[in-house]
Protein backbone atom coordinates (compact mmCIF):
# COMPACT_ATOMS: atom_id res chain seq x y z
CA UNK A 1 0.00 0.00 0.00
CA UNK A 2 3.04 2.30 0.01
CA UNK A 3 2.60 3.08 -3.67
CA UNK A 4 -0.91 4.51 -3.15
CA UNK A 5 -1.57 8.06 -1.96
CA UNK A 6 -4.01 8.84 0.87
CA UNK A 7 -6.97 9.39 -1.46
CA UNK A 8 -6.38 6.06 -3.19
CA UNK A 9 -6.06 4.26 0.13
CA UNK A 10 -9.28 5.75 1.47
CA UNK A 11 -11.16 4.86 -1.74
CA UNK A 12 -9.82 1.30 -1.67
CA UNK A 13 -10.83 0.93 1.99
CA UNK A 14 -14.24 2.44 1.26
CA UNK A 15 -15.00 0.17 -1.67
CA UNK A 16 -13.44 -2.80 0.11
CA UNK A 17 -15.93 -2.23 2.92
CA UNK A 18 -18.80 -1.89 0.44
CA UNK A 19 -17.65 -5.05 -1.34
CA UNK A 20 -17.55 -6.96 1.93
CA UNK A 21 -21.12 -5.88 2.74
CA UNK A 22 -22.19 -6.71 -0.82
CA UNK A 23 -20.57 -10.16 -0.55
CA UNK A 24 -22.26 -10.92 2.76
CA UNK A 25 -25.63 -9.73 1.44
CA UNK A 26 -25.40 -11.88 -1.69
CA UNK A 27 -24.29 -14.95 0.26
CA UNK A 28 -27.15 -14.56 2.75
CA UNK A 29 -29.63 -13.97 -0.09
CA UNK A 30 -28.36 -17.07 -1.91
CA UNK A 31 -28.66 -19.10 1.29
CA UNK A 32 -32.20 -17.86 1.96
CA UNK A 33 -33.29 -18.53 -1.63
CA UNK A 34 -32.01 -22.07 -1.31
CA UNK A 35 -33.53 -22.55 2.13
CA UNK A 36 -37.04 -21.21 1.58
CA UNK A 37 -37.60 -21.67 -2.15
CA UNK A 38 -35.19 -24.55 -2.84
CA UNK A 39 -33.78 -22.39 -5.65
CA UNK A 40 -30.55 -23.68 -7.12
CA UNK A 41 -29.12 -21.57 -9.95
CA UNK A 42 -25.64 -23.12 -10.11
CA UNK A 43 -24.60 -26.70 -10.70
CA UNK A 44 -23.10 -26.82 -7.19
CA UNK A 45 -23.16 -24.58 -4.13
CA UNK A 46 -19.42 -24.03 -4.53
CA UNK A 47 -19.96 -22.76 -8.06
CA UNK A 48 -22.68 -20.40 -6.85
CA UNK A 49 -20.26 -19.01 -4.27
CA UNK A 50 -17.54 -18.58 -6.90
CA UNK A 51 -19.90 -16.66 -9.19
CA UNK A 52 -20.91 -14.41 -6.30
CA UNK A 53 -17.22 -13.80 -5.54
CA UNK A 54 -16.56 -12.86 -9.16
CA UNK A 55 -19.50 -10.42 -9.16
CA UNK A 56 -18.18 -8.74 -6.02
CA UNK A 57 -14.64 -8.71 -7.43
CA UNK A 58 -15.85 -7.04 -10.62
CA UNK A 59 -17.73 -4.46 -8.54
CA UNK A 60 -14.65 -3.69 -6.44
CA UNK A 61 -12.29 -3.43 -9.40
CA UNK A 62 -14.60 -1.18 -11.40
CA UNK A 63 -15.40 1.09 -8.45
CA UNK A 64 -11.71 1.52 -7.65
CA UNK A 65 -10.80 2.15 -11.27
CA UNK A 66 -13.53 4.75 -11.64
CA UNK A 67 -12.23 6.55 -8.54
CA UNK A 68 -8.59 6.31 -9.79
CA UNK A 69 -7.67 4.02 -6.91
CA UNK A 70 -6.93 0.74 -8.69
CA UNK A 71 -3.54 1.33 -10.26
CA UNK A 72 -0.49 2.60 -8.38
CA UNK A 73 0.38 6.26 -8.75
CA UNK A 74 3.31 5.68 -11.10
CA UNK A 75 1.95 2.75 -13.11
CA UNK A 76 1.59 2.89 -16.88
CA UNK A 77 -2.19 2.61 -16.82
CA UNK A 78 -2.69 2.42 -20.56
CA UNK A 79 -0.29 -0.49 -20.97
CA UNK A 80 -1.91 -2.39 -18.12
CA UNK A 81 -5.34 -1.66 -19.55
CA UNK A 82 -4.38 -3.01 -22.96
CA UNK A 83 -2.83 -6.08 -21.32
CA UNK A 84 -6.01 -6.72 -19.31
CA UNK A 85 -8.13 -6.23 -22.43
CA UNK A 86 -6.06 -8.81 -24.34
CA UNK A 87 -6.18 -11.30 -21.45
CA UNK A 88 -9.92 -10.79 -21.05
CA UNK A 89 -10.48 -11.11 -24.79
CA UNK A 90 -8.58 -14.39 -24.85
CA UNK A 91 -10.61 -15.60 -21.86
CA UNK A 92 -13.90 -14.68 -23.50
CA UNK A 93 -12.80 -16.23 -26.79
CA UNK A 94 -11.89 -19.53 -25.11
CA UNK A 95 -15.23 -19.44 -23.27
CA UNK A 96 -16.97 -19.00 -26.62
CA UNK A 97 -14.99 -21.87 -28.13
CA UNK A 98 -15.85 -24.07 -25.15
CA UNK A 99 -19.51 -23.16 -25.57
CA UNK A 100 -19.42 -24.16 -29.25
CA UNK A 101 -17.83 -27.53 -28.46
CA UNK A 102 -19.85 -28.40 -25.36
CA UNK A 103 -22.62 -25.97 -24.38
CA UNK A 104 -23.31 -27.97 -21.21
CA UNK A 105 -20.15 -26.48 -19.71
CA UNK A 106 -21.96 -23.14 -19.32
CA UNK A 107 -25.57 -24.20 -18.79
CA UNK A 108 -26.66 -27.58 -17.43
CA UNK A 109 -30.44 -28.13 -17.21
CA UNK A 110 -31.09 -24.43 -16.64
CA UNK A 111 -28.28 -24.09 -14.08
CA UNK A 112 -24.96 -22.35 -14.51
CA UNK A 113 -22.14 -24.81 -15.14
CA UNK A 114 -18.45 -24.68 -14.26
CA UNK A 115 -17.59 -23.03 -17.58
CA UNK A 116 -19.05 -19.82 -16.15
CA UNK A 117 -15.93 -19.35 -14.03
CA UNK A 118 -13.90 -18.78 -17.18
CA UNK A 119 -16.63 -16.47 -18.52
CA UNK A 120 -16.66 -14.30 -15.39
CA UNK A 121 -12.88 -14.26 -15.30
CA UNK A 122 -12.81 -12.94 -18.85
CA UNK A 123 -15.52 -10.41 -18.03
CA UNK A 124 -13.50 -9.19 -15.07
CA UNK A 125 -10.39 -8.63 -17.17
CA UNK A 126 -12.38 -6.91 -19.93
CA UNK A 127 -14.28 -4.67 -17.52
CA UNK A 128 -11.06 -3.18 -16.07
CA UNK A 129 -9.88 -1.45 -19.28
CA UNK A 130 -13.42 -0.55 -20.31
CA UNK A 131 -13.98 1.29 -17.04
CA UNK A 132 -10.57 2.94 -17.33
CA UNK A 133 -11.22 4.13 -20.90
CA UNK A 134 -14.71 5.39 -19.98
CA UNK A 135 -13.27 7.30 -17.02
CA UNK A 136 -10.59 8.86 -19.25
CA UNK A 137 -13.25 9.86 -21.77
CA UNK A 138 -15.33 11.53 -19.05
CA UNK A 139 -12.26 13.33 -17.69
CA UNK A 140 -11.27 14.59 -21.15
CA UNK A 141 -14.82 15.88 -21.78
CA UNK A 142 -14.81 17.65 -18.42
CA UNK A 143 -11.47 19.27 -19.14
CA UNK A 144 -12.72 20.48 -22.56
CA UNK A 145 -15.81 22.01 -20.96
CA UNK A 146 -13.71 23.99 -18.52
Amino acid sequence: MKKYDDYQKSMRYKYGYFSFLFLNSLLVLNYLLGLFFNLKWGATKELETMIILFVVGIFFANACIYQNAYFHKNDDKKSYSWLFLIIGGIGLYTTYQTYLISPEELIINGEIGRGAIQLFSGLMFVSIPLTYFIRNRIDSKRSKDQ
